[in-house]
């Protein structure tokens, strides 16, 4: 039996013009040394560059809410107390939301049927500069109910339009504490062209067009957010290698 598998995502606001600021507190302060019971389980922090403005997100896979509020307690120590009062200088908010992966495991092609990706090896290697990429963040909002139409409406895609959904995915999830029947999706592209691309060649396809218009009626709000992984080469797994030695 595999291990238990929880998500949390936690979403940053920052004050107009302090994220070059919050990015060099993580160079000073969550180094991998320092801040490695986190990044062990972190998937990435990224920044949004279309859509809320001025935030940062950040993805980590847990194996229980015990051991995140562990590792979390582990990095709250009294020398690091000049980065907590600094960095919440520049927030203006804070949000935390736990989720569960996809019960497809087309949907969750890193952490589904058997697969446990963690940080170490990336899953997309040998990038020129993974900092340039383009990530979306899709956001569904449904109705009560609603999350069940939505699975079993992708159930029967044609095979040839999951294909198409697998491709550039990192994840969907579902939340499961926090704003309740939301479902969110993460994909990455080399550039914002690859990502219109695969939007229209979804939207091309009659099987991804019946399955949007039989969970549409459900949907009462949606949105999509542009991102790019952090600047910070460690707080960017997916596309980088961590280096765990000291300095």
């Amino acid at each position: 039996m595999g291990r238990e598998m929880l998500f949390e995502r936690r979403a940053y606001t920052l004050r107009p013009g302090a994220r070059e600021t919050f990015w060099g507190l993580q160079r000073k302060w969550n180094t991998p040394v320092s801040f490695r019971p986190m990044l062990e389980h972190n998937i990435g922090y990224f920044a949004t560059v279309a859509g809320p403005a001025e935030r940062i997100v950040h993805l980590y896979r847990w194996d229980s809410y015990d051991q995140a509020k562990r590792n979390l307690a582990a990095i709250t120590t009294p020398e690091r107390m000049e980065y907590f009062v600094t960095a919440r200088k520049l927030l203006l908010r804070q949000e935390t939301a736990f989720l569960e992966a996809a019960p497809h495991a087309e949907l969750s092609p890193i952490w589904g049927s058997g697969r446990d990706w963690r940080p170490g090896t990336p899953v997309f290697p040998n990038l020129d500069d993974p900092a340039t990429l383009a990530v979306t963040e899709t956001v569904l909002d449904f109705v009560p109910g609603g999350v069940a139409v939505y699975w079993e409406g992708y159930r029967k895609l044609d095979d040839a339009t999951v294909e198409v959904t697998r491709q550039n995915l990192i994840g969907t999830f579902l939340v499961t504490t926090g704003p309740l029947h939301r479902v969110i999706q993460y994909r990455w592209f080399p550039n914002w062209q690859q990502a219109e691309k695969h939007r229209q060649k979804l939207e091309e396809s009659p099987s991804w067009s019946q399955f949007v218009e039989t969970y549409r009626p459900h949907v009462h709000e949606c949105h999509v957010a542009q991102l790019s992984p952090s600047p910070v080469p460690w707080m960017r797994p997916l596309f980088a290698a961590i280096d765990w030695s000291p300095k």
